[in-house]
């Protein structure tokens, strides 16, 4: 399974490389019980939510890492 910004929350968390890199960029993400809300949305979208404004300027680092997951 390929990881990439574009992919669902929930499968961000369904892979334990995924879900370390949440967690270093936004520490308790995984562990948030609002995530179950919003597992249907891509990792992009939710970044794109105003309380998600500090991680915007590092998307490009969170997909490089999230696509280094997949090999």
């Amino acid at each position: 399974m390929a990881l990439s910004l574009d992919s669902k929350v929930k499968e961000i968390l369904r892979s334990e490389e995924g879900k370390a890199v949440m967690e270093k960029w936004a520490p308790g993400a995984s562990k948030d019980p609002r995530m179950k809300l919003v597992g249907a949305l891509t990792y992009r979208k939710l970044l794109s939510y105003p309380e998600s404004a500090e991680l915007a300027p590092h998307m490009d680092e969170i997909d490089a890492e999230l696509k280094a997951c997949s090999r």
